[in-house]
């Protein structure tokens, strides 16, 4: 199994935070960062071939994965575009790279229990984390549901009947991971760049089976904004998740 890990953009809703230092090296605690975070849950599941999309400040980076992780199998990619262009283009630079096994795919500002990673890797089909106990959010990602149990949507703009939050957090086939990296392709060609790449993925969602893994209020967050990061802290202080 291969893991893709979304790290190109800057996070300025953390304002000062991201002024130096790159989103995925924002501080947990005094030993942990988002991004070790992941990588060493990744690890614990044995997931050990990683590909990390990079932009802002790729050198931070590329020094603390050198320090931390000199050993790991961790691959680059780097998005000069990061500034003016959405995580699609971050994505369809990987075209050129085969894919031969299933992907966990997630954003670099996830945290998440180990548990709700453990499981979702367990998953036999193509899945996405949603939470049918979380309150629906105004501006992020929702899943509409359908009657057959299978993801029709995800985007901002998803409400009503069978839509619940949903986490930019995958199990993929790889045969699915191709289905949607060769629908980004043609968005990227065609000068749609400014989109999120489920916009893509909704596209073919009539054609490929995406299920609903309910994680029932586990630990699965993203650290948008410094409010945000002041919950991650403490539930990762407390005993609540390891």
């Amino acid at each position: 199994m291969q893991a893709i890990i979304l790290n190109s953009g800057k996070g300025s809703r953390l304002e000062e935070l991201t002024t130096d230092t790159p989103k995925g090296l924002i501080t947990l605690d005094n030993k942990t960062t988002l991004l070790s975070r992941q990588l060493n849950s990744l690890f614990t599941c044995k997931v050990d071939n990683i590909i990390i999309t990079t932009g802002y400040l790729e050198d931070h980076y590329k020094e603390y994965l050198k320090k931390r992780y000199p050993e790991a199998s961790i691959r680059l990619v780097f998005n000069e575009a990061y500034a003016t262009t959405n995580y699609i283009v971050s994505l369809d630079k990987l075209s050129h790279i085969p894919f031969d096994q299933d992907i966990i795919l997630m954003h670099g500002d996830l945290v998440f229990s180990l548990d709700v990673i453990q499981d979702l890797i367990a998953q036999k089909e193509s899945s996405v984390v949603i939470d049918t106990l979380a309150p629906i959010p105004e501006k992020d990602f929702k899943a509409r549901v359908g009657q057959n149990n299978l993801v029709q949507e995800i985007g901002v703009n998803v409400f009503g009947n069978g839509s619940y939050a949903c986490q930019p957090l995958y199990k993929l086939k790889c045969q699915d991971w191709v289905a949607w990296q060769k629908v980004i392709r043609t968005f990227c060609e065609s000068g749609e760049t400014a989109v999120y790449a489920e916009v893509a993925l909704n596209s073919i969602l009539n054609n490929l089976a995406l299920h609903p893994y309910d994680v029932k209020s586990r630990l699965c967050m993203e650290v948008d904004n410094k409010d945000d990061l002041q919950r991650a802290r403490k539930l990762v202080k407390s005993n609540f998740t390891k």
